[in-house]
């Protein structure tokens, strides 16, 4: 008698995005046999670096119930202190890591106003948000900085490996995601942000302390956050506050996508990561296709409500078998 596999719901629906992706990935080389080249890959990893370093930050702060929408305005804010920094005289690498800590600064603010000032977090970091975001056009007064003393950080961008055909973009995005799947299954970190986001109130009283773990998951999301901003310094060559303009809604559209329960305590990186290259692959096909962006926003929202009403249906047909599960007992 064959041994039925079983598989839980969270790997059937990262299996689900896979196959979604490999679909895609076909459907658009068909239609552009441009699409599947080493080149076109690689271009789509480098304009995705916010995105996926970001939804590796958010999924744990989402997972654990809460929400961040100050990722954009951390970018660009983290741009403009760097560029700052650098006008100043000094050294660009360690403007970096200052920027850094203003993403652990950031996240502490956040996390105050959620913990200890009851404020939902979708209210209080939609407030930093604003005024980080405000704060970044003011101190330039929306011009971007273009002084070569910013340029030092372009080399990230620049940078390729094995015949200059893998960016570095590419082992930044691979080791970060690692990391948080390192931190997801094998450490506390991923464990808790499920217990809090399952019952605040029953991980508090088990002996977790829900305001550390809070803070630890919004400084891991600003922090990426920061360094996305930095990044995109890079990329463009110039500090420009407006660099993280809608960030927020494209990572939390990737982490939805990608199975993240809006509401928390369910969700994977992988999952994560999976839902922000679809988006990526969708974008880019369809722009090889010469499809209107109009219409690009049309597919990727039709592909999102597909998706998520196949997770919903698996979640009620789960709770169902589950209550079957109970009152037979």
């Amino acid at each position: 008698m064959k041994k039925k596999l079983n598989i839980n719901r969270t790997t059937r629906y990262n299996i689900m995005l896979l196959v979604l992706l490999a679909v895609l990935m076909v459907f658009f080389t068909i239609q552009n046999d441009r699409f599947l080249t080493l080149l076109n890959l690689m271009g789509i990893v480098r304009q995705t670096v916010p995105q996926a370093l970001i939804a590796c930050g958010l999924c744990f702060v989402v997972i654990a119930g809460g929400i961040d929408l100050s990722t954009g305005s951390c970018m660009g804010l983290s741009a403009i202190i760097y560029g700052k920094l650098c006008l100043a005289g000094m050294n660009a690498w360690l403007a970096v890591v200052l920027c850094l800590v203003f993403g652990v600064i950031l996240a502490w603010i956040n996390t105050v106003l959620s913990e200890n000032l009851k404020i939902p977090s979708i209210m209080g970091t939609l407030a930093t948000q604003l005024i980080a975001g405000g704060a970044a056009l003011t101190i330039v007064k929306a011009i971007p900085i273009s002084d070569k003393l910013v340029k030092p950080v372009t080399v990230m961008n620049q940078l390729k490996f094995f015949d200059k055909k893998v960016p570095l973009a590419f082992f930044i995005v691979l080791a970060v995601v690692l990391v948080f799947i390192f931190l997801e299954k094998k450490t506390l970190i991923g464990k808790y942000a499920l217990a809090i986001g399952g019952n605040a109130n029953a991980a508090f009283f088990s002996g977790i302390n829900v305001w550390k773990m809070r803070f630890i998951f919004f400084a891991l999301c600003s922090v990426l956050s920061a360094f996305s901003g930095v990044w995109m310094v890079g990329r463009l060559g110039s500090a420009d506050p407006t660099i993280g303009r809608g960030m927020h809604f494209e990572v939390l559209s990737a982490c939805i996508l990608g199975g993240v329960n809006i509401k928390g305590g369910e969700g994977t990186i992988i999952g994560c990561v999976l839902g922000t290259y679809i988006l990526a692959v969708l974008t880019n096909g369809m722009q090889m296709m010469d499809i209107s962006s109009f219409y690009q926003q049309v597919v990727i929202g039709v592909v999102m409500l597909a998706a998520l009403l196949i997770n919903q249906l698996t979640a009620n047909r789960a709770a169902k078998k589950a209550a079957i599960a109970k009152a037979a007992a």
